[in-house]
C-alpha cells in the first residue's frame, strides 16, 4: 500500500485512472456489502430472506446508476444546476421510500424510518466501498 501511495503521488493522473477503473471493475461488490445492512432492518421478519434483500439492493443500485447517468446527461446539455441538484437531493430517498413500501409491503411510517436508516447505512456502505477501491486501486 505504501508503494501504491508513492506511485500515486508521483503520477496523480494515473492514480485517478486506476481508481476509476477499479470502481468500474468492482462496483458489483456494492451488492454483498449492502445486503447485510438491509437485512438488519428486517431482523424480526422471517418472511424475508437474504435473496429478497439482494434483489432489493440490485434494483436500488440500478436506479442509482440511472440517476447518475441522467444527471451526467443534464450537465452535458447545460441544464440549470438546480434541476440536477434536486434530482441528487431528492431522487434517492424518494426512490428508496417507494421501493421499500412496494417490495416489503410496508406502511408509510415503517417505510419512512427505514428510508432514514438506509441513508445512514448507504453512507457506511459507500465508505467501505471507497476503502476497498483505494486498497485495490492503489495496489495494482
Amino acid at each position: 500500500l505504501d508503494d501504491g501511495i508513492r506511485k500515486a503521488q508521483r503520477n496523480p493522473e494515473l492514480a485517478l485512472y486506476k481508481l476509476q477503473s477499479a470502481a468500474y471493475k468492482y462496483s458489483w461488490a456494492l451488492i454483498p456489502i449492502s445486503v447485510p445492512f438491509v437485512a438488519l432492518l428486517f431482523l424480526w421478519r422471517r418472511r424475508f430472506k437474504l435473496y429478497d434483500h439482494a434483489i432489493f439492493v440490485t434494483y436500488s443500485l440500478a436506479f442509482m446508476m440511472l440517476l447518475v447517468t441522467t444527471v451526467s446527461l443534464l450537465m452535458m446539455v447545460g441544464a440549470p444546476g438546480w434541476t440536477y441538484g434536486l434530482l441528487i437531493a431528492f431522487g434517492p430517498p424518494v426512490h428508496v421510500f417507494f421501493q421499500l413500501r412496494g417490495a416489503y409491503q410496508l406502511n408509510w411510517f415503517s417505510a419512512l424510518w427505514r428510508t432514514f436508516a438506509l441513508g445512514i447505512f448507504a453512507t457506511i456502505t459507500l465508505t467501505l466501498f471507497l476503502f476497498l477501491l483505494l486498497g485495490l486501486g492503489l495496489m495494482e
